[in-house]
């Protein structure tokens, strides 16, 4: 979004920044990196030249707006997308000669390294006062690992109309709530070795949140009420496990077409009554979008139903995403179990952190055979596994949001 030089001096002081207390950056280094910590999320940038153009680079907390400054004034805002990255063109940066700075909204700012660019000819010379144009149009990343979000676009239609205006942010990482860790499993078509993991579960005295679909309800209502009477918290999957945005098609998460809100929403309600059915229960305010697939819109869509969206954590490039549903041996992706659980202990920021794992498996080997060692590495480094409830109950940023999709959820259930 371009922001015009009329608005400058206003945004700046909307989002805390003073030009003033902006510090000037090295030169002459091309390529660079930078990075601040701020509210103890590691914001990084640099500016990458192509030419007579570049782009910069910006990575930090999933689905935050960061604010581009160059020379003290606004020339746009990127949002980062859900593995926390995003790049933003900026056409013709040769002719400016000051700071270039990121600044996540409402936040501090960190100063990237500017490479040198020779000026480009022209007889013409600028005055002092000229300020050069900018567009800030994000470009598509090239990173095979890079996942961009986008806006969908707003439709007319009173079901996919405006994005709701309590929207919550997106919930992937806790990390005002303590010592404390939650460990997740996804259900939706298969129950093979779920019963093992359930007796796992109970040596262990671990209890956990399960999100799953209301057909892995109708099907397997007996493990539903085993995990219920076992202590577990049951979140919700959708009812068909179905795919909310255009991501398998073009890499951006926009509202796939037809993905209404009654459309939507039918899917978390028939889940909460397939739920109710099987065990005389309302489920917990949580929900978990099939394949990662979410947006702002569909979040508040949610969020007006009574639910809280749950992610799972992502960082500086890591994930607590265990891909233990990739049971080909010979595939890239496949990781033994003690192979698993070393990866998601080398998370950078565990405390706070949000696992995701499945309740069933085609191995031969399930995934979860090492959790019992994984859980012993958490207690040396002072960490607590739980459920997601309690981690957002540990937080005071998160837990208004969870206080809001308990009310919404008591009023659609009638409570």
């Amino acid at each position: 979004m371009a922001v015009t030089a009329g608005a400058s001096a206003l945004l700046i002081a909307a989002v805390g920044i003073h030009v003033a207390e902006l510090v000037e950056v090295k030169r002459g280094i091309a390529d660079a990196r930078s990075s601040s910590i701020v509210d103890g999320i590691t914001l990084a940038g640099r500016i990458v030249v192509d030419d007579d153009r570049a782009h910069i680079e910006a990575s930090g907390a999933p689905d935050s707006r960061v604010l581009v400054v160059i020379e003290g004034r606004p020339v746009g805002i990127l949002t980062l997308d859900p593995d926390g990255r995003g790049e933003l063109a900026i056409p013709r940066l040769a002719p400016v000669d000051g700071t270039v700075q990121l600044a996540p909204l409402g936040q501090g700012v960190v100063d990237l390294e500017q490479p040198r660019l020779p000026m480009p000819t022209s007889t013409a010379t600028p005055t002092h006062t000229a300020t050069p144009t900018f567009t800030a149009t994000p470009t598509p990343t090239t990173t095979p690992t890079a996942k961009p979000r986008h806006t969908p676009r707003r439709s007319a239609t009173a079901d996919s109309g405006p994005t709701p205006v309590a929207a919550p942010p997106v919930l992937q990482l806790v990390q005002d709530a303590g010592p404390r860790i939650a460990i997740t499993f996804d259900g939706n078509g298969s129950s093979n070795r779920t019963d093992e993991l359930l007796e796992l579960l109970h040596e262990q005295d671990l209890r956990v949140t399960f999100f799953v679909t209301g057909q892995f309800i109708r099907r397997y209502p007996a493990i539903i009420r085993h995990a219920i009477l076992a202590g577990h918290e049951i979140g919700n999957h959708t009812f068909s496990h179905p795919h909310l945005t255009t991501y398998a098609q073009n890499k951006k998460h926009q509202l796939l077409p037809g993905m209404t809100r009654s459309r939507f929403q039918d899917e978390l309600r028939k889940t909460e009554e397939a739920f109710t059915a099987a065990t005389g229960r309302r489920m917990q305010p949580l929900w978990r979008a099939p394949f990662g697939e979410e947006n702002r819109v569909l979040r508040g869509w949610a969020l007006e139903m009574g639910y809280l969206h749950v992610r799972w954590s992502s960082l500086e490039g890591a994930s607590l995403d265990s891909h233990d549903w990739v049971a080909d041996e010979h595939s890239s992706l496949y990781q033994s179990s003690p192979r698993i659980m070393e990866r998601l202990l080398r998370f950078p920021h565990l405390g706070g952190g949000i696992i995701l794992m499945h309740l069933a498996t085609e191995r031969s080997e399930p995934p979860w055979a090492e959790l019992p060692v994984f859980l012993e590495a958490l207690e040396k480094r002072g960490l607590k596994p739980t459920r997601v409830t309690q981690l957002l109950e540990a937080s005071p940023k998160w837990r208004p949001w969870l206080r809001k999709a308990q009310k919404n959820h008591r009023k659609i259930s009638g409570d």
